[in-house]
């Protein structure tokens, strides 16, 4: 895109501005001081955006003039994103709002009428009046679902939907290290976007333990949840995260996980580390037993470095699903990050740096 253009120019403006009311209501001087764009330029944008119904007035606040100025937010009704997971042994279909708040949600077994059940499904979630952004689906498989979708669909993985739902919860995300701990072990890092770490689960942790890969004692094979809830014989995740009884029993499989979240760490200079998945549900025992075997592996300079728990559970794949979709044809979040990266690297170049 050639950002010099006049129409590309307004193009990125609008999208500058749906961005900045994405998690905050602002007014018209507000946008046009955060962003540097001149108020007659905002005032234009803002008039064409209410016109179309993609936000709103949502009240008044008191400038530093004196006089009343008008906040905006984003229309939580203006439209809609889909997300679909599939995995081996159940289907979830969800609908969120303008704003990646879900207004329905529907799980079911996965049989061999899949196809079918998926399409009743999304054409009962779709409706007919509401406008659909887009839809994003979460699956190793490659599944063709256009046919059933009047909108631009993206297939994202686990780890890349579950990292989409922590980063529109935080403030700073920058080179925060992501771990989806689940039936499998995925991986990612924000570093100016999510970056995937595909070869993660295939880290060799131990000398012990066949992997799919060929290899042995890879992390995926140790330590993913599947691994241990065979090792224990519990009954779900439930059972093995909150039975006491169990959690000698996979102990010390948390010595392999903090030797690869060391390594990974280490070599991406990773500030902290956020568990995301099933395995999120972790209780504090064990969490303070994999901090301080983390601590441990450190160098004495990385000690710091901390562990988190998502709060989402196993509800993060298909909330991060929608907002994945909704960064990507709604606010295109991804654009707006990569142009940031060029102006930044265009300004420090004009710098002399």
């Amino acid at each position: 895109m050639d950002f010099s253009r006049p129409d590309n120019a307004r193009k990125i403006n609008r999208l500058k501005v749906l961005a900045a009311l994405r998690h905050e209501n602002l007014s018209k001087a507000d946008l046009s001081r955060e962003l540097g764009i001149n108020k007659v330029s905002i005032g234009e944008i803002i008039d064409r955006m209410l016109e179309e119904g993609l936000i709103e007035e949502v009240g008044r606040t008191a400038a530093p003039s004196g006089r009343p100025a008008t906040l905006l937010g984003i229309k939580p009704s203006s439209g809609r994103s889909l997300a679909i997971e599939i995995r081996s042994k159940a289907v979830s279909v969800s609908v969120s709002d303008a704003k990646g708040r879900i207004l329905r949600f529907e799980r079911f077994p996965r049989t061999e009428s899949m196809m079918e059940d998926l399409e009743r499904t999304i054409a009962k979630m779709r409706g007919d009046d509401a406008r659909l952004y887009g839809a994003a689906v979460v699956s190793d498989e490659k599944i063709d679902l256009s046919s059933m979708i009047d909108a631009p669909i993206i297939n994202i993985s686990k780890i890349y939907a579950e990292t989409s739902s922590e980063l529109d919860r935080m403030e700073n995300p920058e080179d925060m290290l992501f771990v989806s701990w689940a039936d499998e072990i995925e991986a990612a890092i924000y570093h100016d976007g999510i970056i995937t770490l595909p070869q993660f689960a295939h880290i060799r942790a131990q000398r012990e333990g066949e992997c799919s890969c060929g290899g042995r004692g890879c992390i995926g094979a140790v330590a993913s949840g599947k691994a241990l809830i065979a090792a224990t014989g519990a009954k779900g995740y439930r059972d093995l995260l909150t039975n006491p009884a169990l959690f000698p029993l996979w102990k010390d499989a948390l010595r392999p996980m903090a030797a690869t979240l060391s390594m990974a760490v280490q070599a991406l200079s990773a500030k902290a580390v956020m568990i995301t998945g099933e395995m999120a549900g972790i209780s504090d025992e064990a969490l303070g037993h994999l901090q301080a075997l983390l601590s441990s592996a450190l160098p004495p300079k990385r000690k710091d470095v901390r562990i988190f728990r998502s709060q989402n559970k196993d509800k993060g794949a298909r909330e991060g699903a929608a907002i994945a979709a909704l960064d990507e044809f709604f606010y295109h979040t991804n654009l707006l990050s990569r142009l940031s990266v060029i102006e930044r690297m265009s300004s420090d170049f004009q710098n002399g740096i």
